[in-house]
């Protein structure tokens, strides 16, 4: 885990999809354009478990540089900008589980599955738009093998009152 860490052993695919997401983490405000250390699981659970070569990730709240969790609701306690910006982050920390989990990025053979949950007011129908931030940047990580099956869900309340939650199903190589 520490070699993980420490970035030691990323192969050459590796820093071509670190290089990729570099300019959208460096838009979301992250030193240098560098994934962060994630905080680990707070509660009975993991944040991931490999089943042969499926990565099983549990859900990951919108965790901002400076490490506060975005919360609040969409589209009344948080706008439609920001709850697009929160699904990001979240996604930024799904990432960075990844490359925790299993070294590095370039063990990722392709994005299986997406779930963003947005906290929203009863009737808010626009998860579609909130969910795309996420798509793109993995699309953006890893080409064609970032495309991947999603669900958009809404709900009324999400744990610690966050803005969104991102789960992931990874194939490995």
């Amino acid at each position: 885990m520490a070699l993980a860490l420490t970035g030691f052993g990323h192969g050459a695919w590796a820093g071509e999809v670190e290089d990729r997401l570099k300019p959208l983490l460096e838009k979301l405000g992250y030193a240098d354009g560098k994934l962060p250390v994630p905080k680990p699981a707070m509660g009975n659970y993991v944040d991931a478990i490999q089943v042969g070569k499926i990565l099983y990730l549990s859900s990951g709240g919108p965790q901002t540089p400076s490490g506060e969790f975005v919360k609040g609701r969409v589209p009344d306690q948080v706008s439609m900008e920001a709850a697009e910006t929160a699904v990001q982050l979240a996604c930024v920390r799904q990432l960075a589980r990844i490359k925790v989990a299993v070294g590095d990025l370039d063990q990722v053979k392709r994005i299986v599955f997406l779930r963003v949950k947005v906290r929203t007011v009863e009737g808010f129908n626009d998860l579609t738009k909130l969910s795309d931030g996420c798509s793109a940047m993995l699309v953006t990580a890893f080409g064609d093998a970032g495309k991947h099956t999603r669900t958009g869900e809404g709900y009324v309340a999400l744990p610690f009152g966050l803005t969104s939650e991102v789960e992931m199903t990874v194939e490995l190589k």
